[in-house]
């Protein structure tokens, strides 16, 4: 039986200390371990049940790239990316920021059975960058192993831990008092990764990662049609998302640490003849598809989100008119949640439960997404709060279209 779990996400950046300085002090992110080898420096920081592994090159050399994947702990897709731009030579990454793109481009996964994985991804015709091998250290052993995903720079290392008790892997060294202040984290694990990909390809990477890793599709909204997914076309608005998931209960697949049980993934396209779309943005100042944004799951969005204004995060602000819509109005106070604290903090909301079920079994979410975390127009996160509900929020994405599309529009004036 093959069962998952998301080990960690790992960022791919130039500047891994301020990220590093961010998460820790903006996000409540805990660091709990480091390393530094001879192309790249290295941070694993914790908040909940969610990691981040933050890697930076010392120097871009491809033969380095290419050697530090030994230890199956640094992004080996990196060669690769990095070869399509014509990078060969040492490139001090100090002095080639129009070279460089920062990523997140890893979602490791913990298995029970690396091997067995492997295997089922070999059968599936997926692609193996690094087959399963053993690492070890004083706390322990590890296997692991690394496949491509048929998305842009996307990889998977997979990770058994079973056989080890310390703080994040091998090689690592961990930090004094690690878990000092995780004891009351901001945000509990990651929800859901959301992937940016060019128009008509969410049918392939639906395929592969059924093939490849027993995930099935999740419907976002009961109006979805199995082919088109989730659309959204008006005059200044073109969405297609799709989503995936597993549920740990399968005989194979893929499972969160979050309280439903499942690992979510969601694909979205910009629809054509959209013009200058954020999507499209992604794209080109990415350089190909990718990880657009993950979700961070919150026990308290107020407290969550009023904590992250406070020390300095930035956000895409709703309109103004969306606390006034009839329907949106409406639905806040059957959730029985104060309107006026929504609106100052710009908190989204999506009731997903019919409108003539008891309050009692109300079924929603509250979510909020920063700005984008890099000079690149890329990657941003989301802070989600579920009750019952599974989505994704569908009733709040032409708001957040919206919001992100005037963002962007601000940025460029």
């Amino acid at each position: 039986m093959d069962s998952y779990s998301l080990h960690h996400a790992e960022f791919y950046v130039s500047d891994g200390e301020k990220l590093t300085r961010d998460l820790t002090s903006k996000y409540k992110f805990a660091l709990i371990a480091k390393r530094s080898i001879k192309s790249h420096n290295q941070w694993v920081l914790c908040s909940g049940n969610a990691k981040f592994l933050i890697t930076q090159p010392k120097t871009f050399d491809v033969s380095d790239a290419i050697t530090c994947t030994e230890d199956h702990l640094v992004d080996p897709y990196i060669s690769n990316q990095y070869l399509s731009l014509g990078i060969n030579s040492a490139v001090n990454i100090a002095n080639a920021p129009k070279t460089f793109v920062n990523t997140i481009s890893n979602i490791a996964l913990k298995v029970k059975d690396v091997k067995h994985c492997v295997h089922r991804v070999c059968q599936a015709g997926g692609e193996v960058l690094k087959p399963p091998n053993v690492i070890s250290d004083i706390n322990g052993s590890v296997e692991t192993a690394i496949i491509k995903s048929c998305i842009g720079n996307v990889i998977h290392t997979i990770v058994d831990d079973s056989k080890y008790k310390g703080s994040f892997l091998p090689g690592f060294e961990d930090v004094d008092n690690p878990c000092s202040s995780c004891e009351n984290p901001l945000v509990t694990h990651i929800d859901h990764v959301t992937f940016a990909c060019a128009l008509g390809a969410s049918g392939k990477v639906l395929k592969w990662y059924e093939n490849n890793l027993g995930m099935n599709r999740f419907y976002i909204n009961s109006d979805e049609d199995i082919d088109d997914g989730f659309v959204i076309d008006t005059e200044d608005i073109g969405i297609r998302l799709k989503a995936f998931e597993y549920w740990k209960c399968a005989e194979t697949g893929l499972y969160s640490q979050g309280p439903d049980n499942s690992l979510k993934f969601v694909i979205a396209e910009a629809l054509e003849g959209q013009g200058p779309n954020q999507i499209d943005t992604f794209l080109e100042e990415h350089r190909g598809d990718g990880i657009q944004h993950i979700g961070l799951h919150t026990e308290s969005i107020v407290n969550a989100v009023s904590t992250l204004q406070e020390q300095g995060v930035n956000f895409v602000e709703p309109p103004y008119t969306y606390y006034t819509e009839v329907g949106k109005l409406k639905e806040m106070e059957e959730i029985n949640e104060d309107v006026e604290v929504l609106k100052k903090y710009g908190i989204l909301v999506d009731n997903e439960a019919d409108p003539d079920t008891d309050s009692s079994e109300q079924r929603y979410l509250m979510q909020k997404f920063t700005q984008p975390l890099f000079d690149e127009k890329t990657f941003f996160l989301e802070i989600i709060q579920r009750f019952g509900a599974r989505g994704f929020g569908s009733g709040n994405i032409t708001a957040l279209w919206r919001s992100m599309q005037a963002y962007l529009s601000e940025e460029k004036s």
